[in-house]
């Protein structure tokens, strides 16, 4: 078949591509997601790359699609989806010029096995479902077969998510070079995945981004990480602080969690019934933890960095010990601080965080 559609990880090459492709900014920028470790296992490429994006007048634009060739290594067809990095959306028109132009390309070289994963979703702000139609278009009748790769899983390069006349693949290949951010995640535990832990709708369906503690490189997810918060005219050391003081909120116990020496402290605090808690707290808890977490992001711009270039992954807290905020260690749980960080990546993603986050409206009730 011309295009398979599969799940893994595109740089174990499972499926003996001569090429990968990506999408590429028209800056000079390969500094999020994906684009990262292209950056890192080809870091002659990207010098090349930044050098035509700075070059006056410039020699790589929108549409345009400029391969890669090295020793040892797939080549790699670098596609102009978009022109900036920074709430730029990609173009349509651009992605199917620069897929008809790789194509042509492979052709010439006698290319006949190209993978790649979703190109101009996520920070492209585009809809897969209209982006998997132009790729269709273009490589429908194609002599070769280009692998897709819907759902990009560090270190799971063997399930397919083809459609149901397309033969999965099992095939697993030998890992190649890895950067440390991409080790930090292929080396985690993966949890099975359920319809319960945040799964994005429609066309969003990419990375998994797992988090259980403050140490990695997505520590700063954790509302104990060593951050800390301003609202309500208080400094909090943490979002868990102010978390867990909510519960408590206008009586003398608010402000002694705020001086908890630690979130773990402020933790044990606040899940003490020793203190009463508020009544309403079933009813507000999920719109206190979208207060805590939003001032969070904003008020660190190295966090909002961290979380923005997480692109369009799921999020999931996977923790044995929750089941509401957490996966439950099985992917069982609710997830719902995943889902808040996703929400919070999404309101600022598209400017729409408000001066005042306690104004942030309700989000349900559980039981956590």
């Amino acid at each position: 078949m011309p295009t398979e559609y599969v799940s893994g990880d595109l740089f174990d090459n499972a499926h003996h591509a001569q090429a990968f492709a990506h999408g590429c900014n028209c800056q000079g920028s390969m500094g999020a997601g994906i684009a990262k470790t292209f950056r890192s296992l080809y870091p002659e490429m990207y010098d090349e790359y930044r050098s035509r994006c700075k070059a006056e007048p410039r020699r790589f634009h929108l549409g345009d699609c400029w391969l890669w060739k090295e020793d040892d290594q797939p080549w790699v067809f670098n596609l102009g989806t978009q022109e900036g990095y920074w709430r730029s959306r990609a173009s349509y028109e651009a992605i199917a010029t620069a897929l008809r132009s790789m194509r042509t390309q492979a052709g010439a070289e006698g290319i006949i096995r190209i993978a790649m994963p979703r190109i101009g979703v996520g920070h492209g702000g585009l809809s897969w479902k209209k982006v998997r139609v132009i790729v269709e278009a273009v490589f429908g009748d194609w002599d070769g077969t280009l692998v897709v790769y819907e759902e990009y899983v560090p270190g799971d390069s063997h399930r397919s998510v083809a459609t149901p006349e397309e033969e999965a693949t099992t095939r697993t290949g030998p890992n190649r070079g890895e950067s440390d951010a991409f080790t930090s995640r292929a080396k985690r535990r993966v949890p099975p995945r359920a319809a319960t832990t945040g799964e994005p709708a429609g066309d969003a369906v990419g990375e998994v981004i797992y988090f259980d503690s403050v140490s990695g490189e997505y520590g700063c997810f954790s509302n104990f990480s060593p951050h800390p918060v301003k609202l309500k005219g208080k400094t909090w050391p943490t979002s868990e602080h102010y978390f867990q003081a909510q519960k408590f909120a206008g009586t003398p116990d608010e402000d002694e969690v705020r001086q908890a020496k630690s979130p773990m402290v402020a933790a044990r605090m606040g899940r003490s019934r020793r203190r009463p808690l508020r009544k309403d707290w079933e009813a507000v808890k999920d719109a206190i933890m979208h207060e805590a977490v939003l001032a969070k992001f904003t008020q660190h711009a190295d966090l909002r960095e961290v979380l923005l270039g997480s692109g369009d992954a799921r999020i999931v807290e996977h923790t044995e010990k929750d089941k509401y905020w957490g996966d439950g260690g099985d992917g069982s749980g609710q997830n719902r601080l995943g889902q808040t960080l996703m929400q919070v990546r999404e309101e600022l993603w598209n400017g729409q965080k408000g001066d005042d986050p306690a104004q942030a409206g309700l989000r349900g009730a559980g039981a956590g």
